[in-house]
């Protein structure tokens, strides 16, 4: 008898052990998170939508990490990467800038995976947004022809996510919401993959902003990124119908002002094809203003208090002299455009004082013709800077010997504005609600002037230039 008590029980104690390892076991739902079933309604998959747009600024919060990693202007990847600007403060803040700078940065550089993770965070986001479409589709909770337009939007920014990783590194993966592989191949440039959502979003997406809501893309926004794509791969006949098709159908016309497009005042204009949003006060302790470029203001004493980044480079400001209202192609660098270097006076019009404050040397700035879109895209010495005063020179630059005499000036925000389009307190008190523009009617004239050069008529390029 006790033999085949203690048989049983071996039995049994087997049976749990099955049991404990089987899959059910093991697949438990996550607790305090929501399931796709309870998100797969017209509510819940419009909520996801939004958070896909969200990481458009390259940033999901504090814990993932700082938001000047990922910005979604891409000041460090573009201007730094290339001439326009210098990393600009000192040599010892955000170092690892200063090897993007150099091209000598490796895998481990926190920018990169900062980008990286940005941008995968998006292209996730996405995709969490077709999958449960899909399941509210089959619930019937969303019609059709709602349905249809989600999807093309979380296509569009879906593509935008990949283009942006292709322009960093090329062969990069190309995840859709049927690929939950984490080795995932990037085996090929998925140049293809990125049409096909764009061209997805350009044939199905409405001309203007669903809901009426200015964030959204458009169909012009995807005609514009789609012809972008193709540029890229210098298919400029493939490029060309697309741009052609917003300058003649779409309702886009230069802004009367060129710096209409970088204030606050300007967001969402006439110019704009698809910009993202940024906004402050509005209950989020400033968390959806534009804080990838927080450090990008002047040193001290000025706009933001903070932190003396992304200076303008000497070649950029040379590119803007002109001759004959004409800018000079091949000959700008030649000689510089006179600069306050050196100069150690924090007056406007002084270049050097005495012991007792008194300018024993004044400063003149440069007096040859210019491009006058210089001086809304540069902060020079002794030049109005916006509303807060003529730029003193040296007093809002960290280490002039470091990152030169000048100052970033595009996406400023006014002195009337501190408070209101901007935070007024903490650390840094840079984050504003200046949108960032993704793509304006400029660009696509540019971009169609580019194909009609290389495929098209000289002179329709002359006109749109």
């Amino acid at each position: 008898m006790k033999k085949i008590f203690v048989l049983i029980s071996l039995a049994a104690a087997t049976g749990l052990f099955f049991s404990a390892c089987s899959d059910s076991f093991l697949d438990k739902k996550p607790q305090g998170a929501l399931s796709e079933e309870v998100l797969a309604n017209a509510k819940g998959v419009e909520a996801l939508l939004i958070a896909a747009y969200a990481e458009l600024d390259g940033w999901a919060g504090w814990g993932v990490g700082s938001p000047w990693y990922s910005a979604g202007s891409n000041w460090v990847f573009g201007d730094v990467y290339a001439d326009d600007a210098y990393k600009g403060t000192d040599v010892g803040d955000q170092p690892q800038i200063n090897s993007i700078e150099r091209y000598e940065h490796d895998a481990s550089n926190v920018y990169l995976i900062g980008k990286w993770r940005a941008l995968y965070d998006g292209v996730s986001r996405c995709n969490d947004v077709l999958r449960v479409l899909a399941k509210a589709e089959e619930n019937g909770s969303v019609d059709a022809d709602l349905a249809n337009q989600i999807r093309a939007e979380a296509r569009f920014l879906r593509g935008y996510y990949h283009m942006e990783a292709i322009k960093l590194w090329d062969y990069v993966p190309y995840i859709d919401e049927n690929n939950i592989d984490a080795l995932a191949p990037n085996d090929h440039i998925p140049w293809p993959e990125v049409e096909a959502d764009f061209d997805f979003a350009y044939k199905t997406l409405p001309e203007s902003p669903r809901n009426g809501q200015v964030g959204r893309a458009t169909k012009w926004a995807a005609a514009a990124l789609l012809g972008k794509a193709k540029l890229f791969q210098q298919d400029y006949a493939a490029a060309k119908p697309y741009f052609d098709d917003i300058i003649n159908n779409g309702p886009y016309e230069l802004a009367p002002s060129f710096h209409d497009n970088f204030r606050t005042a300007g967001d969402n204009n006439s110019e704009s094809i698809f910009q993202i949003q940024a906004a402050v006060n509005e209950g989020t302790d400033g968390e959806n203003g534009n804080w990838g470029d927080v450090l990008n203001f002047p040193y001290t004493g000025g706009p933001g208090e903070c932190c003396g980044f992304y200076q303008p480079s000497q070649n950029l400001v040379n590119a803007f002299k002109t001759e004959n209202g004409l800018p000079l192609l091949y000959t700008f660098n030649d000689e510089d455009v006179t600069n306050d270097q050196g100069c150690t006076s924090g007056q406007p019009d002084c270049c050097t004082e005495d012991g007792s404050g008194n300018c024993i040397e004044p400063y003149v700035p440069y007096q040859g013709p210019l491009d006058p879109r210089l001086d809304w895209t540069v902060g020079r010495k002794g030049i109005p800077y916006l509303d807060w005063g003529p730029h003193p020179g040296i007093a809002w630059i960290r280490d002039q010997a470091y990152a030169g005499p000048y100052s970033p000036k595009k996406n400023v925000f006014y002195k009337a504005e501190k408070g209101i389009n901007s935070t007024a307190s903490g650390w840094a008190q840079g984050p504003n609600a200046n949108n960032y523009s993704i793509i304006r009617y400029a660009d696509v004239l540019l971009m169609a002037a580019e194909c009609e050069v290389e495929v098209g008529s000289l002179e329709k390029a002359r006109e749109y230039v």
